[in-house]
């Protein structure tokens, strides 16, 4: 797609939205990277803010291997660089022995996706890869933050997943319908298998998982030209924990269309364990389309779902249970320096309980093997409050207590 498409589309879909009007959105970033990736092959897709009292915070990432030279695979920002803007140091979580390889795969081979639960938990996905070669099974872990501890370890079973072909992509995870009569005791976690075209259902209560497959988590045929052609579910989210009816939705990557399926319905393992599972195929149900493509997606708990457009520089918002169409989306922020190729978007909550928008946003050039100028920023972390975005106010979030300071040259 060229340039002026690209823009072309855009001014589209702001017309589509009555009064809505092209303006930049200027939002806070938290770090940037401009030297992580020439070293050790670091290449991270996915960001977690997580809150402590006073305004205290810490930064995950996950940086899946790309060989063994890599250190580790799941970090934080070094505590003491928190402030620091650009070229804050990174720490393997928990830690170092954790990402020792060979491991026996008793460690972390390959983090790719995270989620931080309101029990203090950070849930992990370890894809089990290394430069698509398959070492370990994949699993799903829990760490108590508290206490920088393990709670629970899941192997997911040889069914779940295809090795060196199945890529975790997307990652969220309900306490609700967890069945527990304490929520921290349990928990389901919902994982997309992009490339392998499926959606896995993780049970930390029962410790069960299974597998859901259907013809909308496939990438659309006539769309198949692109570089990420063969990508299909490419992300999952939730209907608010309060809602009456929850629904899950999520698109492929190169779809140009939202689904959604009742939540009860993924819950329910037996159905989709039966040979007759083909009975509710038909639940899966197609909202609308955008007319455009757009990346990862969050929703908050008011049930405004986020979505990155690809390669156009916006995110844009739409309404739960309101019509699926162009004229229903929102664009919230448009920033081409800032929004660029949006591999972890995660909505955390700050230390007075405001929702707060965050993304993970790479220079797209870095995953198709291109190079970048000297000094060019490759990673950023960017947020915003999601009332600051819905309401077109200025940025704010509760990380920024203090500004951000320059490293020296």
């Amino acid at each position: 797609m060229s340039s002026i498409q690209s823009i072309l589309i855009l001014l589209g879909v702001f017309c589509a939205v009555q009064s809505q009007k092209l303006f930049v959105k200027e939002l806070h970033t938290l770090h940037q990277w401009t030297n992580i990736s020439s070293s050790h092959q670091f290449l991270p897709v996915d960001v977690d803010i997580e809150y402590g009292d006073e305004g205290r915070h810490r930064t995950f990432l996950t940086i899946p291997r790309l060989s063994l030279e890599t250190p580790f695979t799941l970090a934080t920002v070094v505590a003491s660089d928190n402030e620091l803007l650009e070229n804050p140091r990174l720490e393997a979580y928990p830690s170092a022995e954790w990402h020792i390889l060979p491991n026996n795969c008793s460690g972390l081979t390959s983090a790719i996706r995270t989620f931080i639960d309101e029990c203090w938990r950070l849930w992990v996905v370890d894809s089990g890869q290394v430069n698509s070669l398959q070492l370990c099974p994949p699993q799903i872990l829990t760490f108590d933050l508290v206490k920088d501890e393990l709670v629970q370890r899941h192997t997911l079973p040889p069914h779940a997943y295809t090795p060196s072909v199945s890529i975790f992509t997307a990652l969220v995870v309900d306490l609700v319908e967890s069945g527990a009569p304490n929520k921290c005791l349990g928990g389901k976690a919902y994982v997309s298998d992009a490339w392998g075209y499926g959606l896995i259902v993780y049970d930390s209560l029962s410790g069960k998982s299974w597998r859901i497959e259907h013809d909308s988590m496939k990438p659309v045929e006539r769309l198949t030209r692109s570089s990420n052609s063969h990508a299909g579910i490419f992300t999952v989210s939730l209907s608010p924990s309060e809602a009456k009816d929850r629904f899950l939705y999520f698109h492929t990557l190169n779809g140009l269309n939202e689904v959604a399926i009742p939540l009860s319905l993924v819950n329910n393992e037996t159905v989709w364990q039966s040979a007759n599972s083909s009975e509710v195929k038909d639940q899966f149900r197609v909202l609308g389309t955008r007319g455009i493509q757009c990346e990862s997606e969050v929703m908050d708990i008011s049930g405004n779902l986020y979505c990155s457009l690809i390669s156009l520089g916006a995110l844009i918002s739409w309404e739960e249970h309101s019509n699926y169409t162009a004229d229903d989306l929102r664009v919230v922020a448009y920033n081409p320096q800032k929004i660029k190729f949006v591999t972890g978007l995660k909505i955390n909550r700050n230390s007075k309980g405001e929702e707060e928008l965050w993304a993970l946003s790479s220079e797209p050039k870095l995953f198709v093997g291109g190079t970048l100028r000297e000094n060019e920023v490759e990673f950023q972390i960017i947020g915003c409050r999601t009332a600051d975005l819905l309401a077109n106010t200025p940025c704010t979030v509760g990380a920024a207590e203090t500004t951000p300071t320059l490293t020296q040259v």
